[in-house]
């Protein structure tokens, strides 16, 4: 379904223009195209232990993409992003970043591997797209992990792809997650800045 347009008649009060209801309806329907707009307002929890946990902190909008509104080509862009101690050397940590509705996994970048960095500036993006709909619907995610080495100020990271299955019948609340597959000691990550936007809507 795209936008809903108002019909509001040739001329004031001519009768020939949507009811109240009916434009009412449309009103809500519009708003529900514009569901998935959040950016975060308060820094997430620190995150400094091998258990998998949210990143995201308080912020202001929505990550929830009602049941049975999804559509084929709906498309998001989500960027995440704060700072990362990290060991690395002959300890060298590992970590997983994974976009999640609440145990489903969305997408995932794989476990990658971290060179020494104290606090360093990290940030991580994902631009998903919903193939398909229904109970087996698909989702599919390009994503990139970078964050800043000691002593080098280039910028290290790597890409990746991800198809998952999404049931868009039900309600999903969007999270992203981290996990330390490999944690040392003085190893943690937070985030300070996240936002989540709608890039495309769908056509019926």
């Amino acid at each position: 379904m795209g936008q809903q347009v108002i019909n509001i008649g040739a001329t004031a009060n001519d009768g020939t223009g949507d009811d109240l209801r009916s434009g009412g309806e449309k009103i809500n329907q519009n708003f529900n195209q514009v569901f998935g707009s959040f950016a975060q307002t308060a820094n997430g929890s620190l995150i400094d232990t091998s258990t998998e946990r949210s990143i995201v902190g308080a912020g202001v909008g929505s990550l929830l993409m009602p049941a049975n509104t999804s559509l084929v080509g709906d498309s998001y862009h989500a960027k995440i992003g704060g700072v990362i101690n990290a060991t690395g050397g002959g300890g060298r940590s590992e970590i997983i970043i994974r976009l999640k509705s609440g145990g489903t996994v969305l997408s995932t970048s794989g476990v990658f591997d971290l060179e020494t960095a104290t606090d360093e500036g990290w940030e991580c993006e994902f631009d998903f797209t919903i193939r398909t709909v229904g109970v087996t619907g698909t989702i599919n995610t390009n994503g990139n992990f970078i964050y800043t080495k000691d002593n080098d100020r280039k910028v290290h990271g790597f890409m990746f792809q991800d198809q998952e299955v999404i049931d868009t019948t039900v309600d999903n609340t969007l999270d992203v997650t981290v996990e330390f597959n490999v944690l040392n000691s003085g190893d943690s990550i937070q985030s300070e800045n996240f936002v989540l936007r709608r890039t495309y809507t769908g056509l019926a």
